[in-house]
């Protein structure tokens, strides 16, 4: 988990190993609400993963346009936040 602070202007900056998992860059907009009293921020546009079948009949997830590429890496350290 990272933390942030909220500046006198009401500006967060989000933590570049946030920033880094989910591929934002400068520029991205994002939808802004309150969840059961949580800020919750979603990139506009963001798309989920659809499962799909390959020719082989295989299934396989596809990542949403303009997902980060999957590299070991990040499925170390995303994996990592699971006990």
């Amino acid at each position: 988990m990272a933390n942030t602070v909220l500046s006198s202007k009401g500006q967060l900056v989000i933590p570049l190993e946030v920033r880094r998992r989910l591929g934002l860059k400068a520029g991205d907009q994002f939808v802004c609400e309150v969840v059961d009293g949580k800020i919750v921020l979603e990139p506009e546009g963001s798309g989920i993963a659809t499962l799909e079948t390959d020719t082989d009949g295989i299934p396989a997830l596809s990542a949403p346009e303009g997902a980060p590429d999957m590299t070991p890496d990040i499925v170390k350290s995303i994996l990592s936040d699971f006990p």
